[in-house]
């Protein structure tokens, strides 16, 4: 459930960012790697997950074959986790815990020099 509420924020967090930066096309995205029932995440969820944190702009999609935890430093042990990106798609820096997103934000800031 703390993940939820942490996510139900993001939309403002991104909002908020976006103003305060200058840096419009800023954009969450959110993974899941389970589903509802446990099992790997399915688009399904993914819809039933957007729908529960208030349908955000930004994407929620499925990693249910851990595809994300193969190519990035991130690792499923801990949630959430989350990685800054450059424009290029780049990982500036990744980072894990609740609330690590204004981290992950501050980074963000740091590589556009702002």
């Amino acid at each position: 459930m703390g993940c939820t509420r942490e996510a139900v924020g993001l939309q403002e967090a991104q909002d908020n960012f976006r103003a305060e930066t200058g840096l419009n096309d800023f954009r969450f995205l959110f993974a899941l790697y389970e589903g509802g029932a446990g099992g790997p995440a399915t688009t399904e969820d993914c819809a039933a997950y957007a729908e529960n944190i208030g349908d955000p702009d930004f994407p929620v999609f499925a990693d249910g074959d851990k595809q994300i935890s193969e190519h990035t430093p991130m690792t499923q042990e801990r949630h959430p986790e989350m990685c800054a990106l450059a424009p290029d798609m780049t990982i500036i820096t990744c980072f894990a815990g609740h609330e690590s997103y204004g981290d992950a934000l501050q980074a963000i800031r740091d590589h556009a020099g702002l």
